[in-house]
């Protein structure tokens, strides 16, 4: 449920940037559509540098870059599938990869116990816990995005209890995963670009890595569908035919395999992505459009869970929080990190991370 104000007596739409107009006004709208539209792009980019990431691992005799070549036009198909509902059988087939790789990787961590020489480390300096930091925001920061897939469910009404029980699910394999290849693994996990490459070659982690790369096709679609759905906005051409609008699409998707090949640094584009894209869209421009958009409790649909006055302070603690850590701190760290990616690797690497 949204919580309007008493003078709204107009159905609210669900894009971010609509509500965020409705309820704050225009400016809060173009700020909110900047950091989705940007945070999309670099989401689906992302995923064509992990799938050839992980096809290297499977295949070496190709480069990392032709991989991304290759992934990137197969994604680029993406752009002929009309809207997110003709995409849940796919979907549904997303999830089911993801929980294979991640019970592989916790099963097969957990039977092999920690190496001899694990090294169980921390950051040692203030750029590297902020840079962990912004790494965090980005990976408990999908929400913003998510409000668009929610404008095409059949019944956006339960978009809130299908967000909740499917982020439970999510947790239920990230976190066994994540703990069970650091018990093993240790310092070798943390500075690994890609969880693969700590597994020995076997039958079961092939199965994986195709599993993932099916997944991360899935995962594309599912950034890039909200993406499209702006950009023929933003064009003015969404009551255009469906051909028109596809190929129109497709330069997009060129744009997004540019920018895979010539920064194919995954952990540091995250990176930037979590300071400068998932700190606004998920908790700053929340937190501050609640509080401008609420004096009171009056007229709201929903009453808050504490009192309001709290609430708000509560948002602004957030905010004020992510701005100083997040943007600041993650940012300047995040972009130091970026640039020193670039000085060691340089642009369109062939293979960046091979050895």
């Amino acid at each position: 449920c949204i919580n309007l104000p008493h003078h709204c007596m107009y159905p609210l739409p669900l894009l971010l940037d609509k509500i965020m107009e409705s309820l704050v006004g225009k400016w809060l709208k173009n700020f909110s559509v900047t950091v989705v539209f940007f945070a999309l792009i670099g989401l689906s980019t992302v995923q064509i540098i992990a799938t050839a990431s992980n096809c290297y691992i499977l295949n070496d005799s190709v480069s990392k870059r032709t991989w991304s070549l290759i992934w990137g036009g197969l994604f680029s198909l993406i752009a002929f599938v009309p809207t997110f509902r003709h995409y849940r059988i796919l979907s549904m087939i997303g999830i089911l990869t993801t929980t294979y790789t991640a019970w592989f990787m916790t099963i097969t961590s957990a039977i092999e116990g920690p190496k001899e020489d694990v090294i169980y480390d921390a950051p040692v300096s203030v750029e590297g816990f902020f840079n962990g930091f912004v790494q965090l925001l980005f990976v408990y920061g999908g929400h913003t995005s998510n409000i668009e897939v929610a404008d095409v469910m059949n019944n956006p009404a339960t978009y809130d209890k299908s967000y909740f029980w499917s982020y439970i699910y999510v947790f239920t394999l990230t976190m066994p995963n994540a703990v069970a290849v650091y018990h093993t693994y240790g310092q070798e996990a943390r500075y690994n670009a890609n969880a693969f490459a700590l597994f020995p070659r076997s039958t079961a982690r092939d199965i994986g890595i195709i599993m993932m790369s099916f997944h991360q096709a899935v995962a594309f679609g599912l950034f890039a569908g909200p993406l499209f759905h702006m950009f023929e906005k933003l064009v003015h051409i969404h009551d255009k035919p469906f051909w028109f609008r596809a190929i129109a699409r497709l330069p997009l998707c060129g744009f997004m395999l540019f920018l895979a090949v010539a920064f194919p640094f995954f952990g540091a584009v995250n990176s930037i992505l979590g300071a400068f894209t998932t700190s606004f869209g998920t908790y700053i421009i929340p937190c501050v459009g609640y509080n401008l958009a609420f004096k009171s409790s009056e007229g709201m649909v929903k009453k808050p869970f504490m009192n309001l006055t709290w609430m708000k302070y509560f948002n602004w603690a957030v905010a004020l929080f992510v701005i100083a850590g997040g943007v600041g701190f993650g940012g300047y760290t995040s972009i130091k990190n970026f640039i020193r990616q670039l000085d060691q690797f340089d642009y369109f690497a062939e293979c960046y991370q091979c050895s």
